[in-house]
């Protein structure tokens, strides 16, 4: 089992610290763990010792056990048939110069589909659905000038799933009255890519502060929000572009809400089919059979 599988596994049982270590490590791996301990307990908020105790929590006597058992396992991929194909392919791209500028983009973005896949960590994941489905207040959902575009899709699937659904948007007047109702019921959702948004920061942390749990979607850099939150789920958003790709991010809010389908179980699906029904009787959406022309649909 590789070091990345070992902080990944679902049995491994961590405490609030050692979670943020993994997160840390994940989110620039391996590199993040050839630091020495106090750079690594630094950067995740952590003690010196807890460090120390986590590398001997994983099976290695010492830390610096731990990093030679991490360079090995580098020195073992670089010098892999996978590793040289990884190479090759890579030098082949950059030849193919006659590729269209769209299968181009969509290779990009598989490739960072399967490094953001690579990165995350289930535990953090099924943290999250845990949190979503037992919440017993409200859920709260917030992001920036871009990424509140994924709070809004995360927010219309899961008030098809339960009540007490919210998007946080508008005017910064209005968003800082809403924390004034915020309650250690609630669970306040937040996306935050970088460039980080000061008040998105702002108002995560006095959530937060007002006891409302904390799930927060980033990239691996990580927002300064995740200091506070009990859950990181970080995505890979580099693209060959000008811009940052939210397209990792956004499979991971289509798999999050996939999977609380199903732990959510009978209780979604009706709730699911309540909302068809009162759609149906307003005429949300316009079939074939309402005057489209036959064999096409109408998407909404």
């Amino acid at each position: 089992m590789s070091i990345r599988d070992r902080l990944t596994d679902p049995a491994l049982a961590l405490t609030p610290s050692e979670r943020k270590l993994v997160r840390v490590i994940i989110a620039n791996y391996p590199v993040a763990g050839l630091g020495t301990v106090a750079t690594l307990a630094e950067r995740a908020d952590v003690s010196d010792p807890t460090v120390v105790r986590f590398a001997t929590k994983l099976g290695y006597p010492s830390f610096t056990v731990f990093q030679e058992a991490l360079l090995d396992e580098v020195e073992q991929r670089l010098r892999s048939p996978l590793m040289m194909m990884e190479v090759r392919q890579g030098r082949d791209g950059a030849r193919d110069q006659g590729r269209h500028p769209m299968r181009s983009y969509a290779v990009a973005m598989a490739r960072a589909l399967d490094a953001g896949s690579e990165g995350l960590s289930p535990l953090e994941f099924d943290r999250a659905i845990d949190l979503i489905a037992l919440c017993k207040g409200r859920i709260l959902l917030l992001g920036g000038r871009f990424s509140g575009l994924l709070a809004a899709i995360m927010e219309a699937h899961l008030r098809q799933l339960r009540p007490g659904t919210h998007l946080l948007a508008g005017p910064a007047t209005d968003l800082i009255d809403r924390l004034a109702d915020i309650t250690p019921r609630d669970l306040l959702i937040v996306f935050d890519y970088r460039r980080y948004q000061s008040d998105i920061v702002s108002f995560a942390r006095q959530g937060r502060a007002r006891g409302a749990k904390l799930v927060l979607f980033t990239d691996r850099w990580g927002s300064p929000i995740a200091e506070e939150a009990e859950v990181v789920l970080a995505a890979e958003v580099e693209a060959p572009s000008l811009f940052d790709t939210m397209v990792p991010a956004l499979t991971q809010v289509e798999a999050l809400v996939t999977t609380l389908v199903e732990r959510i179980g009978k209780p979604a699906l009706q709730r699911i089919e309540a909302h068809e029904q009162v759609r149906g009787a307003n005429r949300v959406t316009v079939d074939r059979n309402d005057g489209a022309p036959h064999g096409k649909e109408r998407s909404s």
